[in-house]
């Protein structure tokens, strides 16, 4: 599958493009599941907070307009999955107490959590279309020697190629890895 700029993701399911309502949801799941586990809910409760959130950014996108000027994407997704997870919370509470009595807490927002999370998420989708632009073996060298942290003897063993080429290959993934980041980052 080919990399989409968010722009033009956002704008092909406005447009009710499925393959990129699939593309949409393989690549936010796991973050929302993150979150799911950060708002303490069970299993189920995650799959429901998966159902909701695209629940209703479904309802949302035909009318959706990605624009920078009045905020990133990530904080307009962590304030729908926060949401979301709240009413989940409420209906869990609700169940618990009663007729809803009582106050309720959502766990405290950690903005600097949902940061690292988030870049977390940036850095496996750079990771997934690095291994599209490359070499499968020089991503395989990459991946083993800076990624895994195995010694680049045994890496270019395995690989059957000279540790120079480990080296090499380190760095040359490295620099286009570090403009794939850049990229998404300034997309976001």
């Amino acid at each position: 599958m080919a990399y989409t700029t968010k722009k033009s993701l956002l704008e092909a399911i406005r447009n009710g493009d499925e393959v990129s309502w699939y593309e949409f949801y393989e690549t936010y799941r796991p973050l929302i599941v993150v979150r799911g586990r950060d708002y303490k809910l069970n299993s189920a409760e995650i799959d429901e907070l998966i159902q909701s959130v695209m629940l209703r950014f479904f309802n949302r996108s035909r009318s959706f307009v990605y624009d920078r000027s009045q905020g990133r994407f990530r904080d307009y997704l962590g304030v729908m999955i926060y949401h979301c997870a709240l009413n989940i919370i409420r209906s869990r509470r609700k169940n618990e107490i009663g007729c809803g009595d009582g106050e309720l807490e959502m766990p405290a927002e950690d903005d600097s959590r949902w940061h690292r999370e988030w870049e977390q998420h940036i850095l496996t989708q750079a990771l997934k279309q690095l291994q599209l632009q490359i070499e499968e073996t020089t991503f395989q060298a990459f991946e083993l020697y800076a990624v895994k942290g195995e010694a680049p003897e045994k890496v270019a063993r395995f690989l059957k190629t000279s540790v120079n080429m480990v080296y090499v290959a380190k760095s040359r993934a490295t620099s286009r890895l570090r403009k794939i980041v850049k990229q998404l980052q300034d997309e976001e």
